[in-house]
């Protein structure tokens, strides 16, 4: 027997899947492959003849492949006596044969349907249940066309003009630069995606479904542990396709799944290839209903973005903190020459190259950090800025009347060589001047000795910004909404102008309002009515010039514009309207018109269930949801691309236009 161990061993080792980066053979991939009938490995041990004897079966001409007598093989401790399931000096997870767990270098999750597909995305936003009521894993040979790219429909495009209808995607390169607002299944719209977008997306960010058991935010979110991990398996695979090779995906979640999204991330993006987990510290203290909660004694202020890059490429740009001390002493007031222009505004004009060359807002703090940053050009500007610039200190002189009047319509001026001002047109308060030089002590080395500028860590404290969250984008959403400098963080270190960036769990579009403001291209996914209502709206108020979240800090001005389009319904029609009511009647009607379409799932027996449904007599209102959503065909969520022209499926000439050109069909 340990003449074949050797034999398999060796033969194994042909497959660089099962080697360890130290030559050893991996247990659990031949195991796993061996579940799979991977074809590879079959043939591999069909290409000896002791182990084709071994472990496959003559029946009628047929060889069987006998996975467990080949399984019982792989576990027996003499077989792989030197590989990672037997090692006395190294630490690890073991099982209950004090095997240690290990797949490609590290541990690989295993969960029920792991190799399926949840069929699962958002539901009625007033549905709080213990799971997902449409919630269907279906396994790989049940698909045929469950992925193929899907037919677009009620497209518009909206720009500060208002809305119109359009048959033809626009934008430069090829479609590529247009802002997109998609209404469907995110699994199912990503999947459609590809044609146009495999490879071309930089940042990808996902406030995803946590999975709480009670959870504010309103998606249906909490259902078996195993289900969440095979609903992100199945994005996350998908989302990596569409990545650019230097593109970075930011997954943001609490500690309920978040060390198992770390693995299950590991498994799929590659252990070598994760960035960091920043922690987002949402308050400071604990105060209103996270004082009063009594599930847990730690209340939970912070949550986590996992981030990750396809490749080994990504580019950071790194964030600065705020220096500790500025060059103009902590106030707030300059004024150049006779007019009132701020120190933002004199370096915008003036050097605006080197906070690009930065990626650094024109803020009064990033003058600073602009000045430590490049020393030559502090002593450059020294000498100008040290006369031209001004503190207004309070002052309670008594000026004449004609000085006044003068002061009143807001001017600057100068009464027995000093230079007073209002704070205001009218009577604000009155301040008089003095310059830079005199009001701080100014050296060469000034900045290098009073100020500090940080690069920011992997805690980040956004609890300001959650503080005025409502208000931003004039949309509200009680505890789902993100606030627009978490997200201007993340674009900021990882995209540069003219990057795309994808959210498939748009929620109100926080990630598309800053994606606009900031000069990148943006496309959202979103199924819930109310959101997509929520997030068109708010994108509207950002083309019209919005002036909440960090609008003030990159001076947005309004502009921009976006197409909104959404996946034409087939079987997805129906699981809407079954979920929205609770009358019988209406389910017995849905169920009629479901039959005489002929979308059926070929594993439902008609025969009991009409029986079941037009009898309802012992049956509750949930369970013929239930056995209707599972009767219909989940390859027929929406209609095909192949099945535009159907006349069955009614798909108007506009729709049909704008669905070609947007897989570049002429």
């Amino acid at each position: 027997m340990k003449s074949v161990f050797k034999d398999l061993e060796k033969l194994l080792k042909k497959d660089e899947r099962f080697v360890s980066h130290d030559g050893k053979v991996m247990r659990n991939a031949v195991q796993e492959a061996a579940n799979k009938m991977d074809e590879k490995l079959l043939n591999l041990l069909l290409s000896n003849d002791g182990i084709k004897k071994l472990f496959f079966k003559d029946i009628n001409g047929t060889l069987i492949f006998d996975k467990q007598e080949f399984n019982f093989v792989i576990n027996n401790r003499e077989m792989l006596p030197d590989s990672y399931t037997r090692y006395k000096q190294d630490i690890g997870l073991i099982d209950n044969k004090n095997d240690f767990i290990s797949s490609t270098n590290d541990v690989v999750l295993s969960f029920p349907f792991k190799d399926c597909v949840l069929e699962f995305d958002s539901t009625d936003p007033d549905k709080k249940r213990e799971e997902v009521f449409y919630n269907e894993v279906l396994a790989y040979n049940e698909i045929d066309h469950l992925f193929e790219k899907k037919v677009f429909t009620n497209v518009k495009f909206i720009d500060k003009d208002g809305e119109k209808i359009i048959d033809k995607f626009l934008g430069g390169g090829g479609g590529l630069k247009d802002n997109l607002l998609i209404k469907g299944n995110n699994l199912l719209v990503m999947h459609s995606l590809l044609p146009k977008y495999k490879e071309k997306v930089k940042l990808i960010y996902w406030d995803i479904l946590y999975n709480k058991d009670k959870d504010y935010v309103p998606y249906t979110d909490s259902f078996k542990h195993s289900s969440w991990l095979v609903m992100m398996k199945n994005r996350l695979e998908v989302a990596k396709q569409l990545l650019k090779d230097d593109g970075v995906i930011c997954l943001q979640c609490d500690d309920i799944e978040m060390h198992y999204l770390k693995v299950l991330c590991d498994e799929i993006f590659g252990r070598e290839n994760f960035i960091d987990t920043v922690i987002n510290q949402s308050a400071n203290s604990v105060f209103g209903p996270r004082a009063t909660s009594k599930e847990k004694t730690i209340v939970k202020t912070k949550d986590y973005i996992i981030i990750y890059t396809k490749c080994q490429l990504t580019k950071l740009f790194p964030l600065y903190t705020k220096s500790e001390k500025p060059i103009y002493d902590s106030h707030e007031f300059f004024y150049y020459d006779k007019k009132k222009i701020s120190t933002s505004d004199y370096f915008k004009t003036n050097y605006k190259k080197y906070f690009d060359k930065y990626k650094l807002d024109i803020t009064k703090a990033n003058i600073i950090l602009l000045l430590n940053l490049e020393k030559d050009l502090y002593k450059k500007i020294l000498p100008e800025i040290e006369n031209i610039f001004y503190e207004a200190v309070a002052c309670d002189s008594k000026l004449p009347d004609e000085i006044e009047n003068r002061l009143s319509n807001g001017d600057i001026v100068e009464y027995n060589g000093v230079k007073y001002c209002r704070e205001s047109k009218g009577k604000g308060k009155l301040r008089f001047l003095r310059t830079l030089k005199e009001s701080c002590k100014i050296t060469d080395d000034y900045v290098s000795e009073y100020t500090k500028a940080d690069i920011l860590g992997d805690v980040w404290n956004t609890s300001s910004a959650y503080q005025n969250i409502n208000a931003e984008g004039d949309v509200e959403l009680l505890n789902g909404k993100k606030p627009e400098h978490l997200i201007k963080n993340l674009l900021k270190m990882f995209t540069e102008d003219g990057d795309i960036v994808l959210d498939a769990y748009f929620g109100t579009g926080t990630t598309g309002a800053v994606a606009m403001k900031m000069g990148r291209h943006f496309i959202g996914i979103e199924q819930l009515d109310e959101h997509i209502k929520l997030s068109k709206e708010r994108l509207i108020n950002v083309i019209n010039g919005d002036k909440t979240g960090i609008s003030k800090i990159v001076n947005w001005q309004g502009g921009g514009s976006f197409v909104y389009c959404e996946l034409k319904k087939l079987n997805q029609m129906f699981i809407d309207e079954i979920i929205k009511t609770n009358d019988k009647m209406v389910l017995v009607d849905i169920w009629n018109r479901i039959i005489n379409t002929g979308f059926v799932s070929c594993k439902v027996n008609l025969d009991k269930v009409k029986e079941l449904i037009e009898s309802p007599k012992n049956i509750s209102i949930d369970d013929i949801k239930k056995i209707l959503i599972e009767l219909l065909d989940k390859n027929q969520l929406y209609v095909n691309y192949s099945d535009m022209d159907d006349e069955e499926f009614g798909i108007s000439e506009d729709d049909k236009k704008f669905t070609n050109s947007f897989y570049e069909v002429i």
